[in-house]
């Protein structure tokens, strides 16, 4: 299995954060990916990302469970 890349794409730094959850400063509702339950009620499953320390870039965004029931317009 490869490796993954410690390294920022962009300045090649290995200062690399991980696992930092996005989040909005205002009272506003949550971003993320919005998925159903049995219920049909709609939650959203938060972001997270790994940033560069360096120079800041963002060198992944993901969410930890997978599998949901994931909502489409």
């Amino acid at each position: 299995m490869e490796e993954k890349s410690r390294k920022c794409p962009y300045c090649g730094g290995s200062n690399i954060v991980e696992g930092v959850r996005v989040d909005q400063t205002a009272d506003a509702g949550r971003i993320g990916l919005a998925h159903k339950t049995r219920l049909l009620v709609i939650f959203t499953e938060p972001f997270y990302a790994d940033v560069c320390d360096d120079c800041g870039t963002i060198t992944r965004i993901y969410v930890k469970e997978t599998g949901k029931n994931w909502y489409r317009k």
